[in-house]
């Protein structure tokens, strides 16, 4: 658990408290004097506790800071406090969730501009805490306040210890990685209608995607291969940059970085699909629309 030199008692008026830009407890009413010190110990408790989570799961530096969520407008930190451990309380845990508009695949390939997608950004629960049911706890209070599915939640880089706690306290055991190294779970897209219907139309999905969708990247929560730490996982776009160094007669647009986007790996596949038929040859691909992450 997590120690201040201050009292954080006051801080937490419940065990849960809710921090947003304002680096305030929700609903706080104090005076101005008390708000400005309130503000500097909540700032403190939440860049020691975003040292921590990225310090466990091997981070080169924090995803969650003071000044990070004070300029945000869509992100909101829960954190978990236990005012009778010892004089001065201590802090338990941090989950920090928000909103994203992100350009996302389904498990054929469609993609998906999704708006304000609900995401968790980041999720730590002091080791000697652990196993004791507090992330539950804190996981559902954030699931409460926000009204949200965890079935349609978009996790940005989901530790192995984060994988796990979906699957055993959700049943979400199939992941659909995605270019962006976000990870959303089978079921994430039903009801949701392609952003592009003309990519619907096209005869094949590249090899490299139907692969890392429907085979051995759309991984199960348990074995060797749902642990493996998304963190440090070559990314979906290094597997899509592989299959553009295998093209053989069909090159595409050139990149200073050698990279190439999804809908280029789909022009390829058009283009392919074109030339193996007999009304395809002589034809050559004239789209150039390219659909980036944010």
């Amino acid at each position: 658990m997590a120690t201040f030199k201050f009292d954080i008692k006051p801080l937490f008026p419940e065990a849960i408290i809710k921090v947003s830009a304002d680096l305030l407890p929700q609903d706080f009413a104090g005076s101005r004097v008390h708000s400005a010190d309130t503000t500097c110990k909540i700032a403190a408790i939440v860049d020691y506790m975003g040292q921590q989570s990225a310090t466990a799961q091997e981070l080169v530096s924090p995803v969650t800071t003071a000044q990070r969520l004070g300029k945000s407008d869509n992100q909101t930190i829960y954190l978990l406090g236990d005012a009778t451990d010892g004089p001065r309380g201590s802090v338990l845990g941090l989950l920090k969730v928000g909103t994203k508009d992100l350009y996302l695949y389904d498990e054929t390939g469609q993609p998906h501009q999704v708006k304000r997608a609900p995401a968790i950004l980041d999720f730590y629960v002091h080791e000697s805490r652990q196993r004791c049911g507090l992330g539950k706890r804190l996981f559902e209070a954030m699931l409460a306040q926000e009204k949200w599915s965890p079935a349609k939640l978009s996790v940005d880089r989901p530790s192995p210890k984060l994988i796990l706690f979906m699957a055993r306290h959700y049943g979400l055991v199939r992941t659909i990685p995605q270019a962006n190294h976000f990870v959303v779970y089978e079921g994430y897209f039903n009801d949701m209608i392609p952003s592009t219907p003309s990519l619907q139309g096209a005869q094949s999905v590249p090899a490299v995607l139907a692969a890392a969708t429907a085979g051995s990247n759309v991984q199960r929560a348990s074995g060797e291969g749902a642990t493996g730490n998304y963190r440090k996982r070559r990314s979906l776009d290094e597997q899509l940059q592989q299959g553009c160094s295998a093209r053989n007669s069909l090159p595409l647009p050139s990149r200073s970085n050698g990279s190439c986007s999804m809908a280029e790996i789909i022009q390829l596949s058009r283009a392919r699909s074109n030339n193996n038929s007999p009304a395809g040859e002589g034809q050559s691909s004239t789209g150039n629309t390219s659909i980036r992450n944010k």
